[in-house]
């Protein structure tokens, strides 16, 4: 491979934990390298993939810093994509539909004025300078891959192999120049695998002193943070310390929460397991407003309200008909709804979920036997409201006594007073 440029700090041997981390690098990304390398710019791999190469995990992105102008990446590489230029950053890719990774330009940022972003970005060719920038030690490590050479001037490799948090610099100023950096501190806190890592004690206080930095980012931002947080291996602990050091109020806005269960919340999907959290968060005050202030989706936040609505409604685990309903509506959220019962150990959670593994699946599997034409063809109603309540109510009937053929819902429609009675009192298929 060849040799870009010497970087202006002292190197070292790639350590032996890097070994498996070398041999796996995408061709791809070797030959972008051997390109910048060609050109006389220098190149290094920097940011969570060294890391997590370290940690022995491999990584899903690689991420590069170069000497070399934007525009000059742009004219090397055509097929790039121009994802932050006044930035310094370009998404490299050999070719359309390729492998893509970020190189970003070396930078000299200047003074941030506002907690969000600095006043001007300076390109520069050092990267002493550039890792001088970065947050924690463990962010501030780059890599030579033609000189097989880590440098690592904030000692990262250290605090990664201790499980410490450690800013680059002085804490406080570090935090204040963006203050969505304060909740990376603490999604880096949970390591997954890796453990509970703890910030320093500088560290550790300047959390506190600039947690008000939050009302000057983007609540996007915020969001993608505290998202990530939330589907952590540790989040119970991690939001534990946010409470405890007042940040979450900060980002909830003087919201009420309550993060009993949070401990006991059982790994589930991604997803699902963001949704129940907050669910059991706000589980005594609705929190739709919140949500959307924050900007999360609708799926999500339409998710948690039902979740919120469903927690404590538990059907009689004796009773078929009840667990076949429940069942029926949660559908494809059982699994995080039982989640959160257990997690907050509602009464009798874990007799539910036994007697629901023991009850076989419905032979038309809760989908509905009756259409419209069907009731019309059968009872002469015109469309309308009775006609759609009507439907509803079959389709219970059919879900509780797992009926599996049409004629035997007839006999169930002969048995309904359905011309005489109130459509409002029909029962419908919803829990609770």
């Amino acid at each position: 491979m060849p040799k870009g440029a010497l970087g202006d700090i002292k190197g070292r041997g790639l350590p032996i934990q890097l070994e498996s981390w070398i041999e796996s690098l995408p061709i791809d990304l070797l030959k972008i390298v051997s390109i910048f390398a060609e050109n006389n710019a220098g190149i290094w791999v920097v940011g969570g993939s060294i890391r997590q190469g370290l940690s022995g995990v491999t990584p899903n992105d690689y991420d590069l810093a170069t000497d070399m102008k934007p525009k000059q990446v742009l004219k090397c590489f055509p097929k790039s994509i121009e994802t932050g230029v006044e930035y310094g950053t370009v998404t490299v890719r050999l070719k359309a539909g390729g492998d893509m990774f970020e190189v970003t330009t070396l930078r000299c940022d200047q003074e941030y004025l506002d907690g969000r972003r600095p006043e001007s970005v300076d390109f520069g060719t050092s990267l002493a300078e550039d890792l001088e920038r970065r947050d924690l030690t463990i962010n501030a490590m780059a890599i030579d891959l033609a000189r097989q050479e880590l440098y690592d001037p904030y000692n990262g490799l250290d605090d990664l192999q201790s499980g410490v948090l450690r800013a680059v610099g002085e804490a406080t100023l570090r935090l204040e120049e963006d203050g969505l950096r304060v909740m990376r501190v603490y999604r880096f806190m949970d390591q997954g695998d890796g453990g509970l890592w703890h910030p320093d004690e500088m560290l550790s206080a300047a959390l506190i002193e600039c947690r008000k930095m939050l009302v000057n980012v983007s609540l996007e931002r915020v969001w993608q943070e505290l998202r990530r947080i939330l589907s952590g291996f540790h989040a119970a602990d991690v939001l534990a310390r946010m409470d405890s050091d007042g940040v979450l109020k900060i980002i909830f806005n003087g919201q009420s929460f309550d993060l009993n269960g949070q401990s006991s919340l059982q790994r589930i999907s991604d997803n699902s397991v963001i949704e129940s959290r907050l669910a059991m968060m706000f589980r005594g005050d609705n929190p739709a407003n919140l949500l959307k202030h924050l900007t999360m989706p609708k799926s999500v936040i339409n998710r948690v309200s039902e979740l919120r609505r469903s927690i404590g409604n538990l059907p009689n685990e004796n009773d078929v008909a009840q667990l076949r309903v429940y069942r029926a509506v949660l559908g494809a959220g059982l699994d995080a709804q039982l989640a959160c019962e257990l997690a907050l150990d509602t009464k009798d959670a874990k007799n539910i979920q036994a007697a629901l593994n023991q009850l076989p699946e419905n032979d038309a599997k809760d989908v509905a036997l009756a259409d419209g034409h069907w009731i019309v063809d059968k009872t002469g109603i015109k469309p309308g409201i009775r006609l759609g309540r009507l439907k509803d109510y079959l389709h219970r009937l059919q879900v509780e006594n797992n009926v599996s053929s049409l004629d035997e819902l007839h006999s169930m429609l002969n048995d309904i007073d359905w011309e005489e009675s109130d459509p409002s009192d029909w029962p419908q298929l919803r829990w609770p």
